[in-house]
């Protein structure tokens, strides 16, 4: 099965070098990256499997963007993975994301991985929220007609056009694959959509783009081949 990591960006060229080196470091070997960045800050890159789009129009919501990342894959792609661009991904978090689409057409873990000062990660329910640990096939995606035309909110309408359509989804991690999804606030950026309120995306829009050199950097303060994941499973954060 061939995967296709699918990122939205705006505004977070750290983060985003952050994330294309977690790319990198992926032991699936059937993969590419595709992101879409709508602030025009980079210009079009591409490397080792991985495709950066950049334009200077704004897309209108959220979903409309998603839907339009999601096109970028090749044809030959078979199923979705959700990659935030503020967020980190563990080595194994692709063919997690495969040995779950297997068994179902939506992969939906059940535990998120928060970063500690000390650089350890804490373990947490994800109570089937945090969105950008999902994957899907690209064949029920297609036929729930894709993320509504909405801003916050957009994944949960998607959740639910998927249980309209009866589809069944698997947890890698009750499959006995260990957690590969580290949500972040997107320290540094002084912004995260889900604390923005409806509006939000409105007025992220508005910030003023900088030609920026993209960086691809290993994340700070986390070793991605031996992290330390802490004991113990707590409720639901963020």
């Amino acid at each position: 099965m061939k995967i296709a990591a699918v990122c939205c960006t705006f505004h977070r060229p750290r983060q985003l070098g952050h994330l294309i080196r977690c790319f990198e470091r992926q032991d699936y070997p059937d993969r590419e990256l595709v992101i879409l960045d709508d602030a025009g800050q980079y210009g079009n890159h591409q490397g080792d499997r991985w495709l950066l789009i950049s334009t200077g129009k704004r897309f209108a919501t959220l979903g409309e963007k998603r839907n339009a990342a999601a096109c970028l894959v090749s044809d030959d792609v078979e199923a979705l993975a959700i990659w935030d661009d503020d967020d980190l991904y563990l080595p194994w978090a692709l063919r997690a994301c495969a040995a779950a689409l297997k068994t179902a057409t939506w992969s939906r873990p059940s535990i998120v991985l928060h970063l500690q000062k000390d650089g350890s990660l804490k373990q947490h329910h994800t109570g089937g929220l945090f969105h950008g640990g999902w994957a899907y096939t690209r064949q029920v995606f297609q036929q729930a007609g894709g993320y509504p035309a909405v801003n916050n909110g957009e994944d949960q309408a998607l959740a639910r056009r998927f249980k309209h359509n009866r589809v069944q989804a698997s947890d890698p991690i009750a499959l006995g694959l260990k957690p590969f999804y580290i949500y972040s606030w997107a320290t540094g950026s002084g912004w995260h959509l889900s604390g923005m309120g409806r509006e939000g995306y409105q007025r992220l829009g508005g910030l003023r783009a900088e030609k920026t050199r993209l960086v691809i950097a290993d994340p700070p303060n986390l070793d991605l081949d031996n992290p330390k994941v802490l004991p113990g499973v707590h409720p639901r954060v963020f």
